[in-house]
């Protein structure tokens, strides 16, 4: 059987999304396709690099046309959480290739307008940096309470939309009282 990039893709972005990083691996990948794993070194050099287009996968509906950080912040945690580890498989790709992760690349763009461009980039990156950081601790705890190794907090101590958007703000209030 040949195999292409696109076949070898999706099925890694399907075993991020249902089963977790932690069972992404070139093996898997070759085994679910019915190939030998060398067979998939023809499209991906290797797993950084499957990881790098993986999320490309899972930001591509982060609008890449925000018009402002508050809004790009929402649309980025909301694409971090529609898949299992977004955020440790972004988080890794934003180490390893950061000029694909498109809400740097957005967030730049839109603090530039007011901040100088070493300014644009450390402001985009503390946004970046707070948004996986913020869903990291969300999903990590989400496969500890599936896990059952801890209990899910009380319902009136949970508002992570609330406590997301409160540091967001938080970080652009800072940043509107930032001299360049």
């Amino acid at each position: 059987m040949k195999v292409t990039r696109t076949q070898i893709v999706d099925r890694a972005y399907d075993l991020l999304r249902d089963h977790g990083l932690s069972s992404l691996s070139m093996r898997r990948v070759a085994l679910d396709l019915g190939v030998q794993p060398g067979a998939l070194y023809y499209h991906v050099a290797n797993k950084q690099e499957l990881l790098a287009v993986v999320a490309t996968r899972v930001l591509e509906d982060f609008p890449a046309s925000a018009t402002d950080p508050r809004g790009a912040a929402e649309d980025f945690r909301t694409a971090l959480l529609r898949v299992r580890d977004g955020a440790e498989v972004v988080s890794f790709v934003q180490a390893y290739r950061p000029e694909i992760v498109t809400p740097t690349r957005t967030l730049h763009r839109l603090f530039s307008t007011r901040l100088g461009p070493r300014h644009a980039d450390w402001a985009a990156r503390t946004v970046v940096h707070y948004v996986l950081g913020f869903v990291a601790e969300e999903q990590n705890r989400a496969e500890l309470v599936h896990a059952g190794v801890v209990e899910e907090a009380p319902s009136d101590a949970g508002k992570p939309d609330e406590a997301f958007l409160f540091g967001v703000d938080a970080i652009l209030n800072g940043l509107s009282s930032t001299r360049t």
